[in-house]
């Protein structure tokens, strides 16, 4: 086998490889193998017809799928070390016609970019005012309050709100037939959950206590019942009891009670030094995406398109797989997005991009600015995560291989980021104050 590297262009290299005589009868020999226990010759039990025989019945060409699937791998292989090259990438085969006892195949693949840095200190970043203000306070000790509400039961002269729960007798009918399924008995609905049909839990706001009332409604489409599926229908609906979620007074009582605090003052303290900690740590991270855009703009990184492709391949399993467990899937997400594949892949590619250039740029400035990471803070890393799944650390480092590296790569490029971030000038912009339509004596301009 000999391989030549024709060039590197946009950092993809493009390789031609000639194979040899003897390599390629070695893969001829190992489809041989394979392809005659498959094959059928009169004459002969299955899995003993001699080569000749079964080259001169099907033809040499049955035996070039499995040679090729055999000798290419090996021969990129042996290509790339011998040119000392590094794919980030897939490769792309191009074989010539099959013709004698050798033959060539060109390879195109995307190789690690010779990347360029600019001048990536003092770079200018704003960011916005991530204010806390009394009203946020406020709306998170309410949030609290809901979350401990009380749950009573509401008077049969109170009517069903948004959010209370109804407990309900239901019959469902189509055509004025009943049908299998559809009934339920006091059965614990909350209004606003979308736990049944579109347009059944709206027309529940309102009822009392005692009420029974029609819920018309269509089924959609989609309806997992094909016979039900985009059918009219009508439930006889009683409601046979409403409960309703009542906050408590907000107290030093109610605070002792759920939080560790002893005052109301004390508790919203707490609510306050959180929400700061939440509005830096936002701030921080708004700095350091700004901070990559930035300095790719002043960086040169060559990315080869392969590269960028199979990111964006990455992302999209990734998104199909976060679908699945909300029990979708891409058909799907496409109805409901009114979109198409191609336009789903074409909105990753930027992002895709971003993500293989910045890499490339933050291991030139680890490699540059000697960044380093101790053990300690390895095996640190490690023990929170593992802690976070429930488990000992070890039982992670065994049970994912590459742990190590992986945690080792992003610890590196989190100071690699980090020290853009500690060399840049940040810039807080406050927001403007909205400017009113209506001028100081009242009438509109």
């Amino acid at each position: 086998m000999d391989a030549k590297l024709e060039k590197i262009e946009n950092s993809e290299a493009h390789i031609e490889v000639q194979i040899d005589p003897e390599t390629f009868e070695d893969g001829l020999q190992k489809a041989y193998h394979k392809v005659v226990k498959e094959v059928s010759v009169q004459g002969f039990r299955k899995g003993k017809v001699p080569r000749e025989i079964l080259e001169a019945h099907y033809g040499r060409e049955i035996l070039y799928q499995d040679a090729l699937e055999h000798i290419v791998p090996n021969a990129f292989e042996d290509a790339v070390a011998k040119l000392e090259i590094e794919p980030i990438a897939q490769p792309e085969f191009e074989i010539d016609e099959i013709e004698g006892d050798s033959f060539n195949f060109k390879i195109k693949v995307a190789v690690k970019p010779e990347v360029t840095l600019g001048e990536l200190d003092g770079l200018e970043v704003e960011v916005p005012e991530f204010e806390i203000t009394e009203e946020d306070i406020e709306r998170r000790v309410e949030e609290a309050r809901s979350r401990y509400a009380q749950i009573v039961e509401k008077s049969p002269e109170e009517p069903a709100e948004q959010r209370d729960i109804v407990y309900i007798d239901f019959e469902g009918f189509v055509e004025g037939e009943a049908f299998a399924g559809g009934k339920g008995t006091d059965h614990a609905l909350e209004l606003g959950s979308n736990a049944f049909i579109p347009g059944f839990e709206e027309q529940l706001i309102g009822v009392k206590t005692g009420e029974t009332i029609d819920v018309n409604v269509t089924f959609p489409e989609d309806y997992h019942s094909e016979e039900l599926a985009g059918k009219d229908a009508v439930f006889k609906v009683t409601a046979n009891k409403i409960q309703t979620r009542k906050k408590r007074e907000l107290n030093n009582e109610w605070v002792q009670e759920v939080s560790q605090f002893e005052t109301v003052e004390e508790y919203r303290e707490d609510v306050k030094q959180s929400l700061l900690k939440i509005a830096e740590t936002r701030k921080n991270e708004f700095v350091k995406q700004e901070i990559m855009h930035l300095a790719l703009k002043r960086c040169e990184v060559p990315v080869a398109d392969g590269a960028i492709h199979q990111q964006a391949k990455m992302m999209q399993q990734d998104f199909e797989e976060r679908l699945g467990a909300q029990g979708l899937d891409m058909e799907k997400y496409y109805r409901i997005t009114n979109s198409t594949e191609e336009e789903f892949n074409k909105s990753l590619w930027p992002q895709a991009e971003h993500i293989v250039k910045g890499n490339f740029m933050l291991e030139k400035i680890i490699e540059e600015k000697g960044i380093a990471i101790s053990d300690e803070e390895i095996d640190k890393k490690i023990e929170d995560m593992a802690a976070a799944m429930g488990f000992e650390s070890e039982l992670l480092k065994k049970s994912v291989p590459d742990v190590v590296d992986r945690v080792s790569s992003n610890l590196l490029k989190e100071k690699a980021v980090q020290y853009l971030a500690d060399n840049a000038v940040v810039k807080v912009v406050k927001k403007e104050e909205e400017k009113s339509d209506v001028n100081p004596a009242g009438e509109n301009e």
